[in-house]
């Protein structure tokens, strides 16, 4: 008796449905997370500066982001009674990981803002843009740093200079991605110091950290964000749900190690400026010498 030939594999793409009953339908069911990088990825990941399992978002600078499409179930657009050809609705989702890494969702989200922050597409965004985007999402003026270090100016340095540096010292401690520039060119600059420009990617990684370390704030303050700016309007205000609900464990370990950076960085700073000084007083004492002798050397 002859054998038969094996049965030829499906090509890709074919799927067997099973039809969906009317109590499906009816059923609204958010996507579940994406699965997380793996423990090597994030220890790179977080090697480079940015936040465990966060990556940076692609951003095309667009006028108006549209809302993401989550998920879509026949029946959404007559109320789950059936009856309808199906629409495609976003929902809101968790915006964070239990250990407080962002979700693409959230990245999407400030790519939205950030895109209503740089309308000139420069790629980075001005100190005093990102305070006022602070403001508007109801921070204390001691909790905006770059406000609050608005303390005036003397002979040397300005107002905004002091401010400056003192943004510029926490990217770098927080390991937010940004660039430097000098703000007022001719005049003195302060040593360490300059105007930090954040990037997209600096921009979502301190916005995560501040919405996972203040969730009640965090809810309130981006939904007063996106009534602002009208961002996804159709998928109404943010509910409490999509946030955390304290500050998670490995973002408190993450303000402990940039508590200790700070402070390494701080004083390296101080030994470098009075190694500076030190230097120039040196100079200053043989310029003297050369002059005059030894007979007005002063002690330093």
């Amino acid at each position: 008796m002859d054998i038969p030939p094996p049965i030829p594999p499906r090509p890709p793409g074919y799927e067997i449905h099973a039809p969906i009953s009317p109590e499906v339908k009816s059923v609204k069911i958010n996507p579940p997370l994406p699965p997380r990088p793996a423990p090597q990825q994030q220890q790179q990941q977080y090697q480079q500066g940015a936040w465990t399992g966060y990556a940076q978002p692609s951003y095309s600078f667009p006028t108006q982001a549209p809302p993401p499409q989550v998920a879509s179930f026949p029946g959404d657009g007559d109320g789950g009674g059936g009856g309808g050809g199906g629409t495609s609705m976003a929902r809101w989702t968790p915006l964070f990981h239990p250990d407080g890494a962002p979700t693409p969702l959230f990245e999407a989200l400030m790519a939205a803002f950030f895109g209503r922050l740089d309308p000139g597409r420069a790629g980075h965004i001005r100190p005093e843009t990102l305070s006022g985007f602070l403001d508007l999402n109801g921070f204390l003026t001691e909790h905006n740093i770059w406000k609050s270090s608005l303390k005036g100016s003397n002979f040397l340095y300005t107002s905004e200079d002091l401010a400056d540096y003192e943004l510029k010292a926490c990217c770098e401690a927080w390991y937010f991605d940004h660039k430097t520039a000098v703000r007022h060119p001719g005049r003195n600059q302060i040593p360490y110091g300059g105007m930090p420009l954040l990037s997209l990617q600096g921009f979502t990684d301190m916005m995560a950290v501040e919405s996972a370390g203040e969730p009640e704030r965090a809810w309130r303050g981006l939904n007063a964000a996106l009534r602002h700016y009208g961002i996804w309007s159709a998928m109404g205000p943010l509910p409490r749900e999509v946030f955390l609900q304290d500050m998670p464990r490995q973002l408190q370990q993450r303000i402990e190690q940039v508590k200790i950076r700070s402070h390494r960085a701080a004083q390296e700073r101080l030994d470098a400026a009075q190694l500076q000084c030190q230097i120039q007083a040196q100079g200053r004492q043989a310029a003297l010498d050369l002059i005059d002798g030894p007979y007005y050397r002063r002690r330093y």
